[in-house]
C-alpha cells in the first residue's frame, strides 16, 4: 500500500517519474490570482471581485476533420457593483496561449471587451455584458483562433448549415445594438462565418434600443432559430420580429443579403457599413 501512495503521490504532483532510468522535469504550473474587495466611497460601497482563470480549448480546424493546436485561455473579469444603483459595471480581459510541447506556452492572442463573464462557443469566445433596467444584454463574438472580433448581438446568433463537413460550411447571423454607449446608433444585422463578417447593414428606423425584435430564420412560412440547407442553395431570409406586429424580412441569395430584396416597411431601411 505504501508504494502505490507513492507513485500516486508522484502522478498528481508531477514529481519526477521514479520508475523511470531518467528523471523528467515537470512543468511549472500555471497560477492565477482572485481577489474582492470593497471601495468606501462618501455616499456608498462599491464591492468589486476580479475572477482570474485558467481553461483549456480543443478548437476543431476548418475541414473539420483536424484540431488546431490546444489553447489555454487565461480570464480576468473585473466586475463593480455599487449600492443603491442598479447594474453591475464589468471588463474582460482574455488571452490566449498556445501550448506547446513540454507544456510551455507562447502568447497568441489577447483582448480587452466591456462584459461580466465569457465562455468558450465552438470557435468564439463570447463575452456577456450584463442588462439592467432597459437596457438590452450585449453579446460579443471573438473568433478562438485569431482573437478578431466578429459579431455583436443582443441574442444568441442564429446559425445556417450549408454544405461541407467543417466549420466553413456554417453562416452566422447576428442582430443588436454593440453596447450602453452606442444605444443611440441604429442596431446592426450582420452576416458570415467564424472567421469573418462577410456583410454588415444598419438597420435604420425610429425605434429606440428598448424596442428589439426576435430574430429568425426562414425557408418557408416557418420561422427558426437554426435551419439545415445542406443539399440545397444557400438561400432564406432573416426574418426580424416587433412586439407591435411589425416584420422585416431581408433576404439572403446565392450566401449574401440581398438589401435591394428586402421587405421593409415603411420608415425603415438598411444602410451597408463597412
Amino acid at each position: 500500500m505504501k508504494t502505490v501512495a507513492v507513485v500516486l503521490v508522484a502522478v498528481l504532483f508531477g514529481l519526477p517519474n521514479m520508475g523511470s532510468g531518467s528523471e523528467k522535469k515537470p512543468v511549472p504550473p500555471y497560477r492565477a490570482e482572485s481577489s474582492a474587495y470593497v471601495v468606501k466611497g462618501k455616499d456608498a460601497w462599491t464591492y468589486v471581485t476580479e475572477n482570474r482563470s485558467f481553461r483549456f480549448a480543443e478548437v476543431l480546424g476548418d475541414e473539420g476533420n483536424n484540431y488546431e493546436p490546444v489553447l489555454l485561455l487565461e480570464e480576468t473579469y473585473r466586475n463593480e457593483r455599487t449600492a443603491g444603483m442598479e447594474g453591475v459595471r464589468g471588463n474582460a480581459t482574455v488571452k490566449a496561449w498556445t501550448v506547446q510541447r513540454g507544456g510551455q506556452r507562447e502568447l497568441r492572442w489577447a483582448f480587452r471587451e466591456n462584459g461580466n463573464e465569457g465562455e468558450v462557443l465552438d470557435r468564439f469566445f463570447r463575452v456577456t455584458a450584463w442588462g439592467c433596467c432597459d437596457v438590452p444584454v450585449v453579446y460579443s463574438y471573438y473568433s478562438v483562433l485569431s482573437g478578431k472580433k466578429l459579431y455583436v448581438s443582443n441574442s444568441d446568433l442564429l446559425e445556417v448549415r450549408g454544405d461541407g463537413d467543417g466549420p466553413q460550411a456554417r453562416r452566422y447571423v447576428a442582430f443588436g445594438y454593440a453596447g450602453i454607449n452606442d444605444l443611440s446608433r441604429p442596431p446592426q444585422l450582420q452576416y458570415g462565418t467564424d472567421k469573418k463578417v462577410t456583410q454588415r447593414f444598419s438597420v435604420v428606423s425610429s425605434r429606440e434600443y428598448y424596442d428589439a425584435p426576435q430574430m429568425f430564420v426562414s425557408t418557408n412560412e416557418k420561422v427558426e432559430k437554426s435551419v439545415d440547407l445542406r443539399g440545397s442553395p444557400m438561400d432564406f431570409t432573416i426574418v426580424l420580429k416587433y412586439q407591435d406586429g411589425v416584420e422585416l424580412r431581408v433576404s439572403v441569395e446565392a450566401d449574401a443579403i440581398r438589401p435591394e430584396m428586402a421587405q421593409l416597411p415603411k420608415g425603415y431601411s438598411l444602410r451597408a457599413e463597412e
